[in-house]
């Protein structure tokens, strides 16, 4: 019976480390867990819309805007969409608009409404064409800070308030 019982222990402490050492391996292939906010490798930085939705026409002329880039597909727009619902000007000084990527107009609205998002400053981005083509953005949550109309840096978050942290007016 000692036997048993001591078999029993010496398994159950394999199993603890074969478990860690398998958690270990999947920190080294996943790494740590990503930045609030980060750069955006693939957008145009220095690019210029050649035309703009009328939902964000006043960016276009806009002196500091940023242009923010959701999906209705995205669970982490869904939690940046709540956090907007209070305040909509995330960042001081900047003019804001927003994106919204879908392959479902319906379903947009929806989520403007469930997230109480401004409906004049959304743009809705069937299947995301518009950014795409205009900026290179397939990442969402993203941001891209603009200067004149022009895209100065692009940042992915997860988070509005490091969002704001992370951008500054540019002087």
């Amino acid at each position: 019976m000692i036997y048993a019982l001591a078999f029993m222990i010496l398994l159950m402490v394999a199993v603890m480390i074969m478990f860690f050492a398998m958690l270990g391996e999947l920190y080294s292939r996943v790494g740590p867990a990503p930045a609030a906010t980060g750069p955006l490798e693939e957008a145009k930085v220095g690019q210029r819309p050649q035309a703009w939705p009328q939902e964000l026409a006043p960016l276009a002329t806009a002196t500091d805007a940023v242009l923010l880039v959701l999906s209705t597909s995205c669970a982490s727009c869904a939690q940046v969409a709540g956090q907007l619902r209070d305040r909509f000007e995330p960042m001081a000084g900047y003019d804001t608009g927003v994106v919204l990527s879908t392959a479902d107009p319906d379903r947009a609205e929806a989520f403007v409404r469930e997230h109480g998002l401004p409906r004049a400053s959304v743009y809705v981005d069937v299947n995301g064409a518009w950014v795409t083509k205009e900026f290179g953005v397939l990442t969402s949550p993203s941001a891209l800070i603009l200067r004149d109309g022009q895209v100065s840096s692009a940042l992915v978050f997860t988070d509005v308030a490091a969002l704001q942290s992370a951008v500054s007016p540019v002087t």
